[in-house]
């Protein structure tokens, strides 16, 4: 029978005898996660009839700000300065100094302080050859987070093993693509000391602007916030772009597209936001603007665009945008067909002769 104990009793878990294939490793994970992690309650409740020194691994509780709360026999074996009036931080300090990778180990952990909802595992690298696998989530219904530390460093003998090698590089790459995944979507949602990260997750690096991912969030926002109806979209895209990288460099094409957001930014103004698609194309979502101010607006784009002077170097040229105008469309559930309509009339200015605007017309 199982012992009551308190809310810092996590979780209870067998370990598979060591000679278990190395391919069900990460299976291994994912069950430990779903069948173990998620029960963990409130430091303050008392409710558990769990044994959490029979965990084969060093298992931490920490708080969403990352102050300790408990931990379990073997934590604080590998920790003996453990203290609840510490932090996560001041924890893993001394195992972050014997890694290969100190920084990264350290963002990952930034990362899940300011993401609630953030769960990942990673492998940590010792100098001494020592390899650690590192898994953290939030308990579900819980304003805890927990902290699992295993050592895998036995599994790294089976490299020579080229089936189960394969097997092990085929997981780190699902484990990599998953992390890199949850750290996109994390940065978003990081709180306003992490705000220069949110920016970066939300930019576009060479322009400022909002990145594809981000500007069209804010579209299907706009769209479900509304009180009016009226959300225009302007699509501009550069015209001969290709020739002016073949004529001046890449370095010129790049303070083109720089100079072509400002301008595009400027216009727009407080009436709603743009962002950069990829490339030389851009967009723009105006919000409580009908379809003839959006026009308007586009024009002013389109006039101040061919009357600037981009300079690089000593290089100095002109150039001119197409662009397209369109409205959103009272019930549609997604901005998409806006931005498709407006891509549909760009591509009309394009076959115009491009340096033009162009209207979508809806019947």
């Amino acid at each position: 029978m199982l012992a009551t104990v308190s809310a810092c009793a996590l979780l209870v878990f067998s370990p598979a005898p060591l000679l278990i294939k190395i391919s069900l490793a990460s299976f291994i994970v994912v069950l430990y996660l779903r069948a173990y992690l998620s029960p963990v309650r409130d430091a303050n409740e008392n409710t558990w009839t769990l044994q959490p020194d029979a965990v084969p691994d060093a298992i931490i509780v920490s708080d969403l700000n990352g102050k300790l709360l408990c931990a379990n026999a073997l934590a604080k074996l590998k920790f003996p300065h453990f203290a609840p009036s510490s932090t996560i931080n001041n924890l893993f300090e001394e195992l972050h100094s014997e890694l290969e990778n100190r920084q990264s180990a350290e963002d990952v952990v930034a990362a899940a302080l300011a993401a609630p909802d953030f769960q990942f595992s990673e492998t940590l690298n010792l100098r001494d050859g020592r390899v650690y696998e590192r898994l953290t989530r939030a308990a579900k219904n819980d304003q805890n987070r927990l902290w699992i530390l295993r050592d895998i460093s036995h599994l790294q003998l089976a490299n020579n093993d080229r089936a189960m090698h394969t097997t092990m590089v085929e997981a780190d790459a699902a484990r990599t693509a998953e992390l890199a995944e949850q750290l996109y979507h994390a940065k978003a949602e990081l709180e306003a000391n992490q705000s220069e990260l949110t920016r970066l997750a939300n930019t576009d690096s060479l322009t400022g602007l909002l990145n594809r991912r981000r500007f069209t969030a804010l579209g299907e926002k706009a769209i479900k916030d509304t009180t009016t109806g009226n959300i225009s979209v302007i699509m501009m895209d550069i015209d001969h772009f290709k020739r002016i990288n073949d004529t001046y460099g890449h370095a010129a094409g790049d303070v083109a597209i720089r100079d072509f957001s400002n301008i595009a930014e400027q216009e727009v103004g407080e009436h709603g936001f743009v962002g950069r698609m990829g490339g030389e194309e851009f967009a723009a979502i105006l919000e409580n603007v009908e379809v003839d101010t959006a026009i308007r607006i586009a024009e002013a784009i389109r006039k101040t665009t061919a009357a600037h002077t981009t300079v690089h170097e000593t290089e100095k040229f002109r150039f001119t945008a197409s662009i397209g105008v369109a409205q959103w469309i009272n019930g549609e559930i997604t901005i998409e067909a806006a931005l498709d309509r407006s891509d549909q009339a760009l591509y009309s200015a394009k076959s115009f002769g491009r340096n033009r605007v162009v209207g979508y017309e809806t019947t």
